[in-house]
């Protein structure tokens, strides 16, 4: 370390110059530090520091590669006192240079930009004749993927001229021959986020400065890779940044502007961007409704929301769980107007992803998609709390007028089977939600419910039957209103179903056993159920 800081070596550059002539040099000295003796290796390392140092041509000749720093990593591993010392030596030596680095290409892309320099960023970037240090800039990007190098180059210093360059970059400095200057500092960015402590050790530099940068490299980008890379950058900062409690009231602030003002604002560009853009864009929205960085009526002034149910058009198997949590997200507001989700005409494609998602057993979709159901009946009924009914069901006696409503509310009533067989579920959330579309169901459409139910009566009589099995109260005390219900709406509409008598004599027989429930509400409930029951016409 003290030879590589001697002032011996200031004016040492003009006599290296004549080695990058010798294109063996650099082969040689990558065979020491691989196959050398231990006291080769170490001297081969300080000697690649010490060109790197006084020449950044150097730099490009050892790490326009993976070879060096494959082996570097494994060096990180000796324990051999000289090596780790030779070893520290290189690594300090190599990662002072990136600041300077730095600074000289935000310096060329001044004078780029400033019209001083003439001719195309392809021709600068000729290693026979290179004009600009741009050409060197990959250089950052190799050695942060060097687990050794890593955490050394990357500083405060160095990440505020990054933050300059992408700022920088913002506006095209030499038409489309920046490109890949620009997908390599995007990179580089990239690398950076993989690494949280870096986001969280300096999370204004990435909030103020990277950020709103990336949302104007999206917008004025034509290659979706660059684009992808812009999005999933503020992605991958933003589920960082709120993994940790946010309580200063500026970082707060911030994370609302950007959101509000650089994320929302893209939205429907990125919704309909190529893939996967639309699945990063969809988790960012979702994450962001979470925190309350965005807000339901935000995203209903950009009219979003037939855009949020496109999916349901598609390939069902396609879909995933933040669709499903978008949507529910959108259904369930209170600032979401009925006539709007009537004018989706989406409630047969929620009842058919309903069933295609039980069907396939997609367990991480099934909760959320009930939700979405549930939502849905809840509009249509005027109601934003669960259903717990009374003990009597005339709470349920009149239908809900079905003009203001959600016009297309009925077709939910052809799942009536797969929400009864979901109400007897093990898994205690889905079965409380799946009850509750039953009972919604019947408020927002009897007649057509009624129907569902009547003919599913052997699975309202396995719910039923699960309460002696520990199943809440509660859900057992749905089923019998809403069984005493849809037999008072047979009678009241003169429905005819083929309705087996064993059916009916197999349902008595459990509801006159809940009768004697010592819950007095679930006992109500089965004796007003029991009256209703014996009023139905029995067919053979």
């Amino acid at each position: 370390m003290a030879m590589l800081g001697s002032h011996m070596f200031t004016n040492i550059g003009r006599h290296l110059l004549p080695l990058t002539e010798d294109k063996n040099l650099t082969q040689s000295l990558l065979v020491f530090v691989e196959q050398g003796s231990d006291i080769l290796k170490g001297k081969a390392l300080v000697l690649v520091a010490l060109l790197c140092k006084h020449g950044r041509r150097w730099l490009s000749h050892f790490f326009c590669s993976r070879k060096l720093l494959s082996v570097v990593d494994r060096l990180g591993k000796e324990k051999d006192s000289y090596i780790r010392q030779c070893l520290d030596a290189f690594v300090h030596v190599v990662t002072s240079t990136i600041p300077g680095l730095l600074d000289t290409v935000t310096g060329d892309i001044h004078q780029i930009m400033g019209g001083r320099r003439q001719g195309h960023i392809s021709a600068l970037a000729n290693r026979s004749a290179p004009k600009t240090n741009i050409h060197l800039f990959p250089t950052v990007l190799h050695l942060l993927g060097s687990s050794v190098l890593k955490h050394k180059v990357v500083t405060p210093q160095v990440l505020q001229q990054l933050a300059n360059l992408i700022k920088l970059v913002e506006t095209p400095f030499q038409g489309r021959d920046d490109f890949q200057f620009q997908i390599t500092l995007l990179r580089v960015l990239e690398c950076l986020t993989e690494e949280s402590l870096v986001v969280l050790g300096n999370p204004n530099i990435f909030i103020r400065e990277i950020l709103p940068s990336l949302t104007v490299l999206y917008k004025g980008n034509k290659d979706d890779g660059a684009r992808f890379l812009c999005l999933k950058i503020l992605f991958d900062v933003m589920i960082i940044v709120l993994s940790e409690p946010v309580e200063e009231e500026q970082r707060l602030g911030d994370l609302k502007f950007i959101s509000n003002a650089r994320f929302l604002p893209l939205y429907p560009t990125l919704i309909e961007d190529e893939d996967p853009i639309p699945i990063y864009a969809q988790k960012l929205l979702v994450m962001l409704l979470e925190f309350s960085f965005i807000t339901i009526p935000d995203i209903l002034h950009l009219k979003t929301v037939s855009q949020c149910f496109e999916f349901l058009l598609g390939d069902l198997s396609n879909a995933n769980v933040n669709n499903v949590k978008l949507c529910l997200a959108l259904a369930s507001a209170p600032e979401m107007e009925s006539k709007l989700l009537s004018q989706l005409k989406v409630i047969r494609r929620i009842g058919n992803f309903l069933e295609f998602v039980y069907a396939k057993g997609m367990e991480d979709l099934l909760e959320p998609t009930l939700g979405l159901c549930r939502a849905f009946l809840a509009h249509s009924v005027y109601t934003t709390e669960p259903t717990l009914l009374g003990d009597y069901p005339s709470e349920m006696s009149g239908a809900v007028d079905p003009q203001p409503c959600i016009r297309d509310i009925a077709e939910f009533a052809s799942n009536a089977g797969v929400l009864l067989e979901l109400s007897s579920s093990n898994e205690t959330n889905v079965a409380d939600i799946a009850s509750e579309c039953v009972v919604l169901l019947l408020k927002a459409a009897p007649r057509e419910a009624t129907t569902g139910l009547l003919t599913n009566l052997p699975k309202v009589s396995v719910i039923l039957e699960s309460w002696s099995k520990g199943i809440p109260h509660l859900f057992a005390q749905r089923m019998l209103h809403a069984l005493g219900y849809a037999c008072k709406q047979y009678l009241l509409h003169a429905m005819i179903l083929s309705i087996s008598k064993p059916e009916i004599s197999r349902i008595e027989m459990i509801v006159s056993e809940l009768k004697s429930s010592s819950v007095p509400g679930l006992a109500t409930a089965a004796a007003l159920a029991a009256s209703e029951l014996q009023r139905l016409p029995r067919c053979i």
